[in-house]
């Protein structure tokens, strides 16, 4: 007996990329989804979601997940169920050496009115809680309200370990847990789907990664790292606030803010760089936009997807190197553009103006889209934008197009391209005319007037100033400091030289001074 043939959406699903930058709890719900589409076995993928679930302490779920893998609804883990008295005991020593902290931080007026002013007044909200008997702040009690909020994320309890996490980013002064902790408050209102909040806490996020200036080559890799975790995470963000949306368009800002954040200088290198798969999610977006700059985006795209191809050449002819071959393995490097059928799609459309190929990779993407937990619900638009964009490229090379030809090209029956054909012709503002005895569609020509191609090459001219001014700025600061920093060490230097020259010649120093003064500033 043969086994069934293999879903071709599984080789092109990027959970296995994606999930080694987030947390074990972020990778849950995309297993979940996986499983409802039914791409693999479900005993295969109940087993993976026993795996993920039985190193967190959400025991309940677990155990779960535990019987429907053993067909036995009263069957329970042992290694769960072994974990449970210490979990509890663990739970209820941080809730009560914590609460008179809390209470104080939710309930005192005084308390309330300081977490108002903001990081300003942070060293004022410490001292009064330190002065404060019922609580006494401590360095030790801050640590266990920090492990409370970890215990209350472990067991799945997200609404109270994101109230807890924004409490202590109130006080502390810890820069490495406060970070910490904004991670963990994001993964909590991305598990709650409180998408406005996630939103917010996403954008301080970068804010805090954009504005760190390292100084080191670690400082530099830890940044790279930074925003690499922040490209996987912010993709929950972005799409999901946008299948939430209530205006006539609620695709438009959190897709656009990808768009914006994704094509900064320094998330395209950290994207070639660590995660060349967020280019397919960078290539929904584009391709879905109707911002007036979709032009600008797709030329920089299909500029992206061409490096990224040659680079996959080259990592191909550098594949039996194993050192290199782990290495990519790590870093998701192995993930193949060239397979990817949405950026084949845009490859083949802008980059060959092959219309054949781009009309058979186009037809793949459906089950891409739908089989991906991001870019689910988005086929129908997709397809439709997509054919669009066909259209559009097609009637740049030619003419006059036969309709029953442009209708294979889309993938439509004759009837439903003609129709397609008329009401595109109808909403866009084309100089195209049909011609139904002949069956075609009619091209006028079409021209671009000095001055728009004046406008469209200068448009991003006082942007790039302003980019270019900033960084000169930056460079200049830092120069500015490091120069202060070498004047103070030579002038260190100097009194400690000229403090040696006089104890060591004594009275000449005496009866000659500008003798030994000469003498000084010649050391230094």
């Amino acid at each position: 007996m043969t086994s069934p043939d293999p879903d071709p959406a599984s080789s092109h699903l990027l959970v296995s990329a994606i999930a080694p930058l987030l947390d074990r709890h972020l990778v849950y719900p995309l297993l979940v989804f996986v499983a409802s589409k039914r791409i693999f076995p479900d005993p295969a993928l109940l087993a993976a979601q026993y795996q993920l679930l039985k190193d967190t302490n959400m025991i309940d779920l677990a155990n779960q997940v535990y019987a429907k893998i053993n067909n036995n609804s009263s069957t329970k883990s042992s290694e769960c169920e072994a974990k449970r008295p210490h979990v509890l005991a663990t739970y209820e020593r941080l809730q009560s050496q914590t609460e008179s902290l809390r209470t104080a931080l939710e309930d005192d007026a005084t308390v309330v009115a300081y977490l108002k002013d903001g990081v300003a007044s942070k060293n004022a909200l410490r001292a009064y809680l330190e002065s404060l008997p019922a609580v006494g702040l401590t360095d030790e009690l801050l640590d266990a309200l920090y492990e409370f909020a970890q215990c209350q994320f472990q067991i799945g309890s997200y609404a109270g370990a994101a109230n807890v996490l924004r409490l202590y980013t109130s006080i502390s002064v810890d820069v490495e847990k406060c970070s910490s902790a904004q991670w963990g408050k994001l993964a909590c209102e991305i598990l709650l789907e409180n998408w406005d909040s996630a939103m917010d806490d996403l954008m301080r996020l970068k804010e805090s990664i954009d504005t760190t200036v390292p100084t080191t080559p670690r400082a530099n890799t830890q940044q790279l790292v930074q925003r690499t975790y922040f490209v996987a995470w912010s993709l929950f963000v972005f799409f999901n606030k946008a299948k939430s949306g209530t205006s006539s368009n609620p695709n438009s800002n959190s897709r656009d803010a990808l768009i914006d954040a994704f094509l900064q200088p320094s998330y395209v290198s950290a994207i070639q760089t660590t995660c060349p798969w967020a280019l397919r999610y960078l290539a929904a977006c584009i391709v879905t936009t109707r911002n007036r700059r979709k032009p600008q985006m797709v030329k920089e795209l299909v500029r992206l997807i061409t490096a990224e191809r040659e680079t996959a050449k080259l990592r191909k002819l550098n594949s039996t190197v194993t050192s290199a071959s782990t290495e990519n393995a790590a870093t998701g490097s192995t993930y193949d553009v060239t397979s990817d059928p949405l950026l084949q799609f845009i490859f083949t459309l802008y980059g060959e103006y092959n219309f054949s190929e781009a009309h058979k990779s186009l037809a793949k993407c459906a089950r891409v889209l739908e089989c991906d937990y991001f870019l689910s619900g988005m086929e129908a638009e997709f397809l439709e934008t997509g054919r669009t964009m066909v259209f559009e490229a097609y009637v740049k090379v030619y003419r006059e197009i036969d309709i029953g030809v442009l209708s294979t090209t889309l993938g439509l029956s004759r009837e439903e391209g003609e129709k397609w054909v008329v009401d595109l012709v109808r909403g866009v503002r084309t100089d195209a005319k049909i011609d139904s005895e002949r069956n075609t569609v009619v091209i006028g020509a079409q021209y671009t007037s000095v001055y728009q191609n004046v406008i469209e090459r200068t448009r991003n001219l006082t942007f790039r100033t302003n980019l270019l001014a900033s960084n000169i700025e930056k460079r200049e600061t830092e120069l500015a400091t490091r120069r202060a920093a070498t004047a103070v060490a030579v002038a260190a230097s100097s009194s400690s030289t000229s403090a040696s020259a006089s104890g060591g010649i004594g009275g000449e120093a005496g009866t000659g001074g500008k003798k030994g003064g000469k003498s000084t500033a010649m050391v230094v």
